[in-house]
């Protein structure tokens, strides 16, 4: 592979309405897919895209976040995973419509987890895709999990874990706010955006934000955090722009000044 490696991921809030279930944002889809199809003619990308209302609501609806616990789950499991399916094709649909090969690999048959943490992977499908010039796209799914029957690997732990085998040049999410603040930007105006830290200092402010609350780190932007620190700590750069916004994600990916959010080794 020639162009150096991207890992993008989108985040879920950003592509759907969360608060509605089954409910694509088909404009904010087209705005990724345009910014993605420009990135390609200089990288070779990985996308990572987030569930979003189509996996976060049946998850808690059936109680599919706590591991197998009673044969009834088995219904809901199969629901969900279907609607996950409908929600990988409704992007896969929508960036062809601009020109991009994006080809599906389904979590669930790539890899296993244990106690919710990916054990192992097999990725050479996903190579050899690379190599061909598509785009591979995957995303957060219930995948089987060798100590709790099933589990839920999130798109960002997924995005951090091939980012590193893959070694890519950088890892992108791209989120609904311009980065990561010391509070949360829509309701404190004077929340500051944090635009470059150390693992160590992302960790701290997770930290923080466990303790206190006050830190608009926690739930969703907590996980990419911590997911980010495991990519810095193996000398991948991780990014964190505003999907929202139009180029900023090309400009992170080709290595341009943007504003945002980074974690880097040192």
């Amino acid at each position: 592979m020639s162009k150096p490696i991207v890992v993008i991921k989108l985040g879920g809030s950003a592509l759907t309405d969360k608060s509605r279930i089954y409910t694509p944002h088909i404009p904010m889809i087209h705005r990724a897919a345009s910014q993605i199809a420009a990135i390609t003619k200089a990288r070779s990308v990985v996308l990572v895209h987030g569930a979003g209302s189509f996996g976060h609501i049946p998850v808690r609806k059936y109680g599919l976040d706590k591991g197998f616990k009673n044969r009834r789950q088995l219904k809901g499991l199969a629901i969900t995973k279907s609607k996950l399916l409908e929600w990988e094709s409704i992007l896969d649909k929508t960036f062809l419509k601009h020109g991009i090969p994006l080809i599906p690999f389904i979590t669930s048959d790539f890899l296993v987890a244990t106690r919710g943490r990916i054990a192992s992977a097999e990725i050479q499908p996903i190579q050899e895709c690379l190599r061909l010039g598509c785009v591979p796209s995957s995303g957060g799914d219930i995948v089987m999990d060798v100590k709790d029957g099933f589990s839920i690997v999130s798109g960002d732990q997924l995005a951090a874990y091939l980012a590193i085998k893959l070694k890519a040049s950088r890892l992108i999410f791209g989120v609904d706010v311009d980065g990561i603040f010391d509070a949360n930007p829509k309701l404190d105006r004077n929340a500051r955006l944090l635009e470059k830290m150390t693992p160590r200092q992302a960790l701290q402010l997770v930290r923080q934000a466990t303790a206190h609350t006050v830190i608009d780190v926690t739930g969703g932007m907590a996980g990419k955090i911590r997911e980010a620190v495991v990519a810095a700590r193996r000398g991948i750069p991780a990014y964190f722009v505003n999907l929202t916004r139009d180029q900023r994600l090309v400009r992170a990916a080709l290595g341009r000044s943007v504003l945002g959010s980074r974690i880097t080794a040192s």
